[in-house]
């Protein structure tokens, strides 16, 4: 059973996280409406903050100014 949308924002984006057997991040670009092709996901024992935090690392990668102290920890 889904559980209704919480929308957070970032760098210009939505985020909207579902609960379902999963939570789910669908990230819209806001200025346009367009959705991205790619979205987040976590289990559910990781939390809403992990799908939220995955999403957070698609937006960056996809506007293209990840910070480099991610890539070194990689």
């Amino acid at each position: 059973m889904g559980v209704g949308g919480l929308t957070e924002t970032y760098r210009g984006h939505s985020i909207t996280i579902t609960r379902t057997r999963f939570w789910d991040a669908v990230i819209v670009e806001a200025e346009t409406g367009i959705v991205l092709p790619t979205k987040a996901t976590a289990m559910l024992d990781e939390g809403r903050q992990v799908a939220i935090a995955r999403a957070c690392e698609l937006i960056d990668l996809y506007v293209g100014e990840a910070p480099l102290e991610r890539w070194h920890d990689a």
